[in-house]
């Protein structure tokens, strides 16, 4: 048996005709940049001791205080300084050509215990991840004649952690 077609079914036809049809999705691609910035362990990043101007034989001593710097460190730290370019930590002494200056580094402020190495070296206790510096005590003794000139040494720092 054949079914007569109602308007009821035109519209319903017509209903379905006349919804949006889905747009088929179109695709891209692209990249995600992932990064990371790792540092490596506890590092120093460098230190000065800069004396300033010294007169040759002047009457007093010459007192400075300068620091060692280090970076992502945590726990004890152990800074050693060697003698420098006398190799001797007793007896540092910077240099202009041929000419000498005595100077010394200490470990306080009050300039009474030597910074080297061994139990001459400094500790520093750390809680949690930091960075910072660590102060260095130096002196150029006074009574020290010696020729105009600009003076240098490069002392090795050796940090333990």
């Amino acid at each position: 048996m054949l079914r007569r077609v109602t308007v009821l079914d035109l519209l319903a036809i017509a209903a379905i005709l006349a919804a949006p049809r889905l747009a088929l999705a179109g695709t891209d691609t692209d990249q995600l940049t992932v990064t990371a910035t790792v540092q490596s362990g506890c590092a120093l990043s460098g230190g000065t001791l800069d004396f300033g101007t010294y007169t040759s034989g002047q009457q007093t001593d010459l007192d400075a205080i300068g620091a060692i710097n280090y970076t992502n460190c945590s726990g004890m730290l152990t800074f050693a300084l060697d003698g420098g370019g006398s190799a001797n930590i007793n007896a540092r002494q910077m240099r202009s050509g041929a000419n000498r200056l005595n100077y010394q580094i200490y470990r306080n402020q009050i300039r009474n215990s030597i910074w080297g190495t061994g139990t001459d070296s400094q500790g520093q206790q750390l809680i949690g991840t930091q960075s910072g510096s660590i102060p260095v005590y130096g002196r150029i003794f006074k009574g020290q004649t010696v020729p105009d000139g600009v003076y240098t040494d490069i002392v090795n720092i050796t940090l333990t952690f």
